[in-house]
């Protein structure tokens, strides 16, 4: 169910922890690549595990870890056989509503679960407030594709997902139950229709559930706060700032561009940990001015200066193309 973004999740082996020693001079070199004020370099990741770690994880990796693994797939499952039954001749173009209702909030529990049996314990800290005070949901910083337990924890909000995403196994179909908008990154139709269907839905009197957007559309290591992208700010309307803070020994979760291990080993050394941290933090909602309203690109790096002074981390305007560039090159060296 994700979400979110990332040609980012394409070409990526990058992994995690930001070594504390490592505050060299290609991380204060970033001022040359759009990230003037980090102390860090915002795309490097290592895990430094102890032996007594090792010890940890090879324990849980023989009791815990199999009873996580089983109970999330039948959870996955079950949100499976929930959403192919919820899609039967339903109508797209209007939420979700009637018996279909229920089966919606089955599946936002079943993915709970399945963040569960990864070993996550989220906290809510301040309010979420209603479609009707803020249709719009920002959340940052974005730093891995395990970053979509915010989607089960604010309610099954619509996102934006990728259309390949739409046919993969299991997951497919959870996406389109929740009713996520799919964009083909390749043809630019697909995208102005995706920002036309976003301003539809969140000025629709309708009752669509409320729009969760990651707008800096890649991921780093939370060290700084990456570009916003204007797309959920298009429709103009207040939107609720919320921060994800993972609190965790080591970085295991973070899937950035400059890390040595991949997907796998990200999803494995988190499961592998007994219990991983993690607060979503409501901020006060954001009310556009009239400039804002009609500049997306004034009230997205609004927002994104408000949530990063809240984070205490700095802001890097390195865009998306400007990073893929930078790391293609490395590995062409």
């Amino acid at each position: 169910m994700e979400h979110t973004d990332r040609n980012e999740y394409e070409e990526h082996g990058v992994e995690q922890e930001i070594e504390k020693s490592h505050v060299s001079d290609e991380t204060h070199q970033e001022k040359h690549n759009g990230c003037a004020k980090t102390t860090a370099d915002p795309f490097y990741v290592r895990l430094l595990f102890t032996p007594l770690d090792f010890v940890s994880m090879a324990f849980l990796f023989i009791t815990l870890v199999p009873i996580r693994m089983v109970a999330a797939f039948i959870a996955l499952t079950l949100a499976w056989a929930v959403s192919f039954i919820g899609l039967t001749n339903i109508d797209q173009t209007v939420p979700v509503s009637g018996w279909r209702k229920p089966l919606q909030w089955i599946s936002c529990f079943l993915g709970r679960i399945c963040c569960r049996c990864c070993g996550f314990s989220v906290t809510l800290t301040g309010t979420q407030v209603s479609r009707s005070v803020a249709p719009v949901l920002v959340v940052a910083p974005h730093s891995s594709f395990f970053d979509a337990l915010a989607i089960f924890w604010t309610g099954l909000p619509f996102i934006v997902n990728r259309e390949e995403n739409k046919n993969l196994l299991f997951i497919g179909k959870c996406v389109q139950f929740a009713q996520a908008i799919f964009v083909s990154r390749e043809r630019k139709e697909s995208r102005e229709e995706c920002k036309e269907e976003i301003k539809r839905r969140v000025n629709s009197k309708q009752p669509w559930e409320q729009f969760l957007i990651f707008p800096e559309g890649t991921t780093s290591n939370r060290k700084a706060l990456m570009s916003f992208k204007p797309g959920g700010f298009l429709p103009g309307k207040p939107v609720q700032p919320v921060l994800i803070r993972y609190h965790l020994k080591h970085d295991t979760v973070s899937w950035t561009w400059d890390q040595p291990h991949g997907f796998i080993a990200c999803f494995m050394y988190t499961m592998f940990q007994l219990r991983n941290k993690v607060e979503l933090e409501f901020l006060p909602p954001y009310e556009p001015s009239e400039p804002e309203q009609l500049d997306p690109v004034l009230f997205a790096s609004n927002v994104r200066r408000e949530m990063s002074d809240a984070l205490g981390v700095p802001l890097c305007d390195m865009s998306f193309e400007d990073i893929k560039n930078k790391y293609s090159k490395k590995k062409e060296q």
